[in-house]
């Protein structure tokens, strides 16, 4: 197995100026409870990075193998979401989203709506500064990046969380985004990325906004967006069925045949269609979030595509492991001279090689060889080659 990471976005967590005003910020959603006069506000930074940007490297976006499928940085929209676990205020949720232009811009990009800044890349360097006034507590922060008016609405889905005092990091968790995003546009689909921050020091999850954190927060948190999707590339090849067996010189098969088969996902709903996988797909695998994933099929229509082919199939993973069934129709001749034909399907089961699920930012290749020999109907697969 090979693994390509897509990192997209690296967000380091640094303390800015600190603020003692009663300001919160809003965002598209009507603005939440303000703070009380007795709550503190202090102004905490992140830095942007985008591979690709102006003198970043481009070393880090390693392509994927094979040929190339247009894979590119193609959003135009980056949210980040910070979602508060402990907090004495009604609104716990907050939000802002950049442009692609803003981030971009050689000016600083304020929205007044919600007390964030974006800064220019100042040092050349390609980082980008952004600043947001947020209150004295307990939160955990998450981004995202997509394509607006493709299907994929987080912000929408953000405006639905009630300001109610509540801790909703688990809504955050279960943010969804179809397998039909971007209606099979591949530079779109991949260039979803998303991630949350980190404490590199203990790798906790809880950032402690506080006037005595300030140095703790500068050094050591990180937030790296990578690619969410996986690729799943299938090669499939049946001239070995033809060849001659070793042991009675005759051939073992006259006719060999993979119709169809299809990526397998675990949701139960037989309507599902594609499905979808989860925002953050490792921590709702934490969570044991229910599988959404769902099936796609691949239907060989000429005699070649049955015999040997390749496809690529893109996917966002949902903390569940799929599975990949194959329908082979061969026709041998039986001693009497009369053709013997079998339909069969073979499910290839890929447990042992996605640590139980399919990873972000992972390419599984996957090659079939059709020969004379019997297989079992399921097969677990412990390797890539």
């Amino acid at each position: 197995m090979k693994k390509r990471f897509y990192i997209l976005y690296i967000l380091y967590a640094v303390v800015g100026i600190l603020s003692l005003t009663t300001a919160a910020c809003s965002s598209d959603k009507e603005e939440g409870e303000k703070p009380s006069l007795k709550n503190k506000t202090m102004e905490v930074a992140f830095s942007i990075s985008v591979p690709g940007s102006e003198n970043a490297s481009d070393a880090t976006r390693i392509p994927d193998p094979g040929t190339d499928t247009g894979e590119h940085d193609d959003w135009n929209r980056l949210t980040v979401i910070i979602a508060y676990t402990q907090l004495d205020m009604k609104r716990t949720v907050y939000y802002d989203t950049f442009t692609k232009e803003e981030f971009y811009s050689s000016n600083v990009v304020q929205h007044k709506e919600t007390n964030s800044r974006l800064l220019p890349d100042s040092d050349n360097d390609g980082y980008h500064e952004f600043m947001m006034s947020l209150p004295i507590g307990k939160c955990r922060i998450y981004g995202v990046t997509y394509t607006d008016g493709k299907g994929f609405d987080p912000v929408g889905e953000l405006n639905k969380i009630s300001d109610d005092g509540k801790d909703h990091n688990d809504d955050i968790l279960n943010l969804q985004i179809s397998n039909d995003y971007a209606e099979n546009d591949v530079s779109k689909f991949v260039s979803v990325a998303t991630g949350y921050a980190i404490n590199t020091k203990d790798n906790s999850e809880d950032l402690q906004v506080s006037l005595n954190n300030i140095e703790e927060m500068r050094q050591y948190w990180r937030m790296q967006l990578n690619r969410l999707a996986a690729k799943v590339d299938i090669q499939w090849d049946a001239q070995s069925a033809y060849e001659k067996s070793t042991e009675t010189g005759n051939v073992q098969y006259t006719d060999v045949k993979i119709n169809s088969f299809s990526f397998c996902g675990g949701a139960t709903d037989q309507n599902v269609g594609a499905g979808s996988g989860y925002l953050f797909p490792t921590l709702a695998k934490e969570k044991n979030l229910p599988a959404i994933s769902g099936k796609k099929d691949f239907i060989n229509t000429s005699e070649i595509s049955r015999r040997n082919g390749r496809v690529y199939h893109y996917t966002f993973p949902d903390g569940h492991t799929p599975k990949i069934t194959f329908k082979l129709e061969t026709t041998t001749t039986a001693s009497t001279g009369n053709a013997d034909k079998k339909t069969s399907t073979y499910t290839f089961d890929l447990k042992n090689v996605t640590e139980g699920s399919l990873q972000p930012a992972t390419w599984y290749k996957i090659n079939v060889k059709v020969t004379g020999k019997e297989k079992q109907e399921s097969i677990i697969i412990d390797s890539f080659k």
